[in-house]
């Protein structure tokens, strides 16, 4: 698997290029946003390492140049650890977050984890599901409105497919958290982070986000999908 790794530090650059390329992985180096976006045009970029703090613009401005073009996997690596900021990078496309400084064995697990919600299941074992203008082709990991693929990020579809998966039925934050990192009892994603990206799938299915036909908020319980008219 390809993977960008993106960070103004030569050091950590460095380090980390030397870890994955060890684990099996082909690297790609970039010291600032602009290095990245030429190499996201160039090469076939497959999964993405940020530092938030950039020289040339923020990380989460980097993602979102990124996020009009790709939906591939990114994590963001920084120093910072403010709640705040974290939820500002799952709004801006993040899929998972270490604060740094963290140990190398940690972001191998978290890559894991990310490349595990991807894998597709078998063919002739993988549901389809459909609402509204929409398809959903678990198999292949694509959300389609009519012949128009709907650019949805790894953690996004998980949470559609997981609603999908028995409309009606109430999921609680924290079973979306465990469905999107239960294996890993260290994340540090919390249940708002759920929040966040249910406001951003929201933003890409619903005709009005403000009022979701499909996604419906159930108060002091969790999400549910609502195949019935409102």
């Amino acid at each position: 698997m390809q993977v960008l790794v993106v960070d103004d530090d030569a050091a950590i650059l460095r380090g980390l290029a030397t870890m994955l390329g060890n684990a099996g992985y082909s690297v790609h180096e970039a010291p600032s946003a602009a290095v990245a976006l030429d190499l996201m045009r160039r090469q076939h970029i497959e999964f993405a390492i940020i530092d938030l703090m950039l020289p040339d613009r923020q990380g989460w401005d980097l993602m979102k140049a990124m996020r009009r073009h790709t939906s591939i996997p990114i994590i963001v690596i920084s120093a910072i650890a403010d709640l705040d900021r974290r939820v500002q990078l799952l709004q801006s496309g993040a899929d998972d977050y270490l604060v740094k400084p963290f140990e190398a064995r940690e972001l191998l697990a978290r890559i894991e984890a990310v490349q595990r919600r991807l894998m597709p299941l078998p063919a002739d074992g993988a549901p389809e599901f459909s609402f509204g203008p929409y398809r959903i082709d678990t198999a292949h990991k694509v959300c389609l409105r009519g012949a128009h693929h709907v650019p949805l990020t790894p953690s996004e579809f998980v949470i559609l497919e997981t609603l999908l998966s028995a409309p009606g039925r109430i999921y609680s934050r924290d079973q979306l958290l465990d469905r999107l990192h239960g294996w890993d009892g260290d994340s540090e994603s919390t249940p708002r982070s759920i929040d966040v990206h249910i406001a951003t799938l929201r933003a890409k299915i619903e005709s009005n986000p403000k009022t979701p036909r499909w996604i419906e908020t159930v108060w002091g319980m969790g999400y549910r999908f609502r195949r019935d008219d409102p």
